[in-house]
Parts: C-alpha cells; structure tokens; sequence
C-alpha cells in the first residue's frame, strides 16, 4: 500500500491505545532499549506507566495515522510516527517577583521507524502536538505556557518547529576509589529514597524564594520545572529496573549530603544510566542543591576567575566537591565511566576543579538539546525566557 506524504490531511494525531503502545514500544526498542533484549524493554516501559509520575494521566501515547487507511475495529493501526508526553509541574516567574504554578509538558521518545522516514511524519507530528498541547491537560478557559523537549538529533530539526535551544553544557569527572578521596573534604552521608522527599520540599521552597524577587527587565519570564520527589522517582525506578535486570543489584545510596561548618547544606541526587556500550554506563547528578547559592544568578559556566576567588566561596565549594566525591566513589563501585552533571554553576564548576584540575564544561552538539517552546504570546522580547534550574531531573 502505498504511504501518504506528510502534508496529507488524511493524517491525524490521536492516543494510542494500549495494544498500540506495545506496538510502539516495540517498534522503538531499536533505538533505546540499550543493553537488554526487547522483552525485557517492554517491560521496564509497563513499569515506568506504574510511577507517581506517570499515572493517572501523567504520561500520554501519541501516534501519527493515516484515517483513510482501512482497519478492522480491534485493529492495531499502522503507526507512522510516536511520542508521549509527560505532565510535569512548573513554576512562572514574572519580573515583578509574581511566582505562578502551572503544568507543562515534556516531550520525549519521538520515532519514526526506519521504513517511515523521509516523508515528514515525524514533522507533521510535532506540528500537531504543539497544537493539541496548547490547552492539553489545563483547566477550562486556561492553555499551556510551555513545552519542553531534550533533542538526540542535533540543533536545527527541533528549531524550526518552534522548541528554541538553550544552554547544553555538562562537566564530566572520572569515577574515584575510597584510597583515591580528598581528605580534606568534608564527610558526607549517603541519600535513602525515603530522604528525598523532604529534601525536595525544601529545594523547591528555595527555588520559590529565589524566583520571587523581582528583576530589572520588564521583559524577563523566568521558568523552572518543579524538582519534586516523583520526577526523581520516575529515574531511579529506571536505575532499579535495569540494576535488577543487568546485575542481580539494588542501587540503594540515591545521593549524598553534607554541610558546611556553618551549618549550610548541600546535597545532589543521582541516578545510574546503563547504556548499550559501558562508555554509556555514566552516573547523572540529576539535581545539585547548594543553600545560600541564588538558583536564578546560577549561569552556566561561569566560574569565578582563578585569581579572584574568595575565601567566603571555599565552604561551598568544598560541600559541593564532597557530593561530588561521594557520586565518583558510587561510580567506581557500580563500573559507571564518569559522573556528569549538567549546565553546572560557578559555584560547581569551582568544585570540580579542585576534585580534577583538568575538568571542563563540555559543549553537547548533537544530543540531549535541552529545548523549550512558549505556547503562548511571547514576551516583548522573547530571547528573555530564561530557564531555572536546567537540569537532568527534568529530563525524559
């Protein structure tokens, strides 16, 4: 049967139904079921929809159909395009200090299988879901600020569709054995799941707070997906999933705290990702939380200058390369080829440096793009949508 090009308007985005998720599951398995077999994906998949973060609507199956194309009732219908989308919670900071709650969306798993490509489905989907998203899952009467999206396939596809990119750094630290530790840095104590929730509670508040004070540009929106205990559930029930499955093994330590002789905390949760090739078996940070450190004055990169760090910085520094050291050392028990964290402060940067002179940000060019699209009118000046707290918890 011969295929419709992508601008039929015979083509049309709907859920898919449960049989139809299989089949799309099943489909993509090619591309990320990494280092196991199908079944056992499928299964992970099933596992995921079990989350807080997934059920009850929290996760939704998008497939691209052709409507002319002639099914039975309990057909499986020929999937030309898939994704899904997951329902997160936000905050919206305007430049007066006004904090907003709001739910947006994040993309994820977009494929069009092998046989498909070239013929603008997957383009033609998005277009579609950019509109269906505009109000999906709002109150009556309100619509959806924004949109976002991590892209695996370089820097313009997503672009032109409307997703704008925004900073993808991460710093890369070599996993370390207990002999190889700095003693010089404070002692910090593994995270247990049940020690998350309230550590989460309190980093929101902060995020909040910092986000409240007003700006000197009228111009400035200011937007944070929220770091609740659900999203960083919905990773580590990957982690545990894959550890299981892989090794016999329950990943148990899901971060490390420490503080500052003058009672700050500081803290980082991380996950483990087992990819196809061990270079892709990496611990992620998927959140780092330092107190006293602005999250919105938090740029990427920009560390201070070697020749003009203060003294007031070294306590920071020094809980953060402690968490830090803490996340190499579960790296080496776990056979992890690196720590990464992503689009790391000043603050952060400074911490592993001292961990490892020779770490550096590392410019990503062609995967995980952290990408947002504005759904609604865009501000006056619409490159001041700055985005708070870009880091792989929200990722998905």
């Amino acid at each position: 049967m011969e295929l419709p090009k992508g601008t039929s308007p015979t083509l049309k985005l709907v859920q898919a139904s449960e049989a139809e998720m299989v089949e799309s599951s099943t489909m993509n398995a090619m591309s990320w079921r990494g280092p196991i077999e199908v079944d056992a994906y499928l299964r992970r998949e099933a596992h995921l929809r079990t989350t807080e973060l997934n059920r009850n609507g929290g996760v939704t199956y998008w497939i691209l159909v052709d409507t002319a194309a002639a099914t039975g009732s309990h057909a499986i219908r020929r999937i030309l395009s898939s994704c899904e989308t997951t329902r997160k919670q936000a905050l919206i900071a305007h430049a007066d200090g006004t904090v907003k709650n709001v739910i947006c969306h994040g993309i994820g798993s977009v494929f069009c299988h092998p046989a498909y490509r070239g013929r603008g489905y997957a383009q033609r989907m998005l277009i579609e879901l950019a509109k269906i998203l505009d109000t999906w899952q709002q109150n009556e009467g309100d619509s959806t600020d924004f949109s976002v999206l991590w892209s695996d396939i370089g820097k313009t596809f997503y672009v032109r569709l409307g997703w704008k990119l925004y900073p993808s750094t991460h710093i890369a630290l070599s996993p370390k054995t207990p002999v190889e530790r700095q003693e010089s840095l404070p002692n910090a104590s593994m995270l247990a799941s049940e020690d998350l929730e309230e550590l989460c509670r309190t980093d929101e508040a902060w995020i909040r707070s910092d986000l409240s004070k007003p700006t000197s540009s009228d111009s400035c929106i200011r937007v944070a997906l929220v770091p609740d205990v659900k999203s960083m559930q919905w990773h580590h029930a990957r982690e545990e999933f894959l550890a299981l499955e892989l090794l016999g093994r329950l990943p148990l330590a899901k971060g490390a705290l420490t503080t500052t002789s003058d009672g700050k905390r500081a803290w980082c949760i991380w996950t483990r990702t087992f990819g196809a090739g061990e270079d892709e078996n990496i611990l992620h940070i998927l959140r780092l939380v330092v107190e006293g450190e602005d999250t919105c004055e938090r740029q990427a990169g920009n560390a201070p200058d070697k020749g003009s760090r203060h003294e007031s910085h070294q306590p920071l520094v020094g809980a953060i390369a402690s968490v830090l050291g803490a996340a190499q050392l579960e790296a080496s028990d776990w056979g992890m080829t690196s720590v990464q964290f992503w689009n790391p402060s000043p603050l952060s940067v400074l911490a592993a440096e001292y961990l490892d002179p020779l770490a550096k940000i590392i410019c990503r060019e062609d995967e995980s793009l952290t990408s947002l699209r504005w759904h609604k009118e865009p501000p006056s000046d619409p490159t001041r949508i700055d985005w708070i707290s870009n880091e792989k918890y929200g990722w998905c």
